[in-house]
């Protein structure tokens, strides 16, 4: 029997999860062939049956996203209460941190409860690298005695046709002729990056408009009832809330797709869009992997880290991000009442227009430069696979 790895993905409705699970099924192949993929979904815990499959592998790896998180253990990977039952190598690859304000200040303290800390300091004893997605989760570990890890970027970033080919046809940039628009979703629980996201499409769609071309929103979650209910976790209110969104691009008569639950379909989509400007990290990440232009709007930490991960064009949505005092958290609990934590940067519609006014007479040179990164980045994520048992 050939020997596997177990991995365990997040992929549940968010087309960009599966875009992480897709991606890096592709290096395994390409870099790691004598090796199967075993693929669990990270929320569930092992029963008898899964804790056999995963102690028969070669090392288990937890895979993507922003895992790193306070509750990492148990919330997104409940796996075992005693981690002594698992008797392989536990592994982290592409793993990001999810920090609201998303500041370099804020990986020096950042909040992890004692079983995460536990799980970490399995994975340092492994013997082995392990990876994360950017340098402001990699300097969080740091920080928290976690010295073992690499940044190799998401596997998202790589698509193996891509990088195989000639560095001549990257670089081959062809007109404008349809922009995707990705939805974040900040605007849920905040009025006034509701706001500051239509105005910003607002403009970006009359931008467009005098160029004849056309505009779409991007929506990674599903907008079906029957479809994002069923998902687990899923929520009424983030469904409502997304809805009542379409409903508002369909008063304004801006067209929109819905990409969720498979990475063939947002692949498929952007084969023909020519630009992304949003706020999804992997919509940004696809593009950047297939050399296409791409402005990313970062609405908390995920996004401002991919700055120092591939350069490009990364805009502030947000100036900064507080925190609910004790007698705001009373009153929300009592009367319901949701307080508004952002203070969104009111030049980005702005900053947008002027960016790609700009970029239109340089050939999207800076919106193309994360390419050159993902390359060099290529590099350590091959280094990476390559040492795993």
């Amino acid at each position: 029997m050939k020997k596997y790895y177990v991995i365990l993905t997040g992929s549940k409705n968010n087309a960009g999860d599966f875009l992480i699970k897709y991606r890096a099924k592709e290096l395994f192949a390409t870099l790691r062939p004598d090796r199967d993929i075993v693929d669990f979904n990270a929320w569930e815990p092992f029963d008898d049956e899964r804790l056999s499959v995963v102690n028969g592998a070669e090392a288990l790896i937890l895979m993507g996203g922003p895992a790193l998180q306070r509750e990492m253990r148990p919330r997104i990977y409940p796996m075992v209460d005693d981690l002594d039952k698992i008797k392989v190598p536990i592994l982290m690859m592409g793993i990001g941190w999810k920090s609201l304000q998303g500041d370099w200040f804020n990986t020096y303290n950042y909040p992890l409860n004692e079983q995460t800390l536990e799980l970490l300091r399995r994975i340092e004893l492994s013997g082995y690298f392990s990876s994360v997605r950017d340098y402001h989760t990699q300097n969080a570990l740091f920080f928290h005695g976690i010295q073992n890890v690499i940044m190799t970027g998401c596997p998202a970033c790589y698509s193996i046709d891509v990088l195989e080919k000639d560095h001549q046809e990257k670089g081959d940039v062809r007109d404008i002729n349809k922009v995707a628009f990705s939805l974040g979703v900040s605007f849920l629980r905040s009025q006034s990056m509701e706001i500051l996201m239509k105005q910003t499409i607002s403009l970006l769609a009359e931008y467009l408009q005098g160029k004849d071309c056309p505009l779409e929103v991007v929506f990674q979650h599903s907008l079906q009832n029957e479809v994002f209910l069923q998902t687990h976790g899923a929520s009424e209110f983030h469904l409502r809330r997304h809805q009542d969104f379409a409903k508002w691009l369909e008063d304004k008569c801006i067209p929109f797709q819905d990409l969720s639950g498979s990475a063939e379909r947002l692949v498929n989509y952007y084969e023909d869009v020519d630009l992304h400007v949003g706020f999804r990290v992997h919509s940004h990440l696809h593009m950047n992997s297939v050399a296409k232009p791409s402005v990313l709007l970062a609405e908390d930490g995920r996004g401002k880290a991919l700055r120092d991960v591939l350069g490009g064009a990364v805009l502030d949505a947000y100036i900064s991000f507080g925190k609910e005092d004790a007698l705001k958290k009373i009153a929300r609990k009592m009367l319901g009442t949701q307080f508004d934590l952002y203070v969104p940067n009111l030049f980005l519609p702005k900053n947008v227009i002027l960016l790609l006014e700009n970029e239109e007479k340089t050939g999207y040179s800076r919106l193309l430069g994360g390419q050159a990164q993902i390359g060099r980045n290529y590099v350590v994520m091959k280094n990476f696979m390559v040492q795993l048992p």
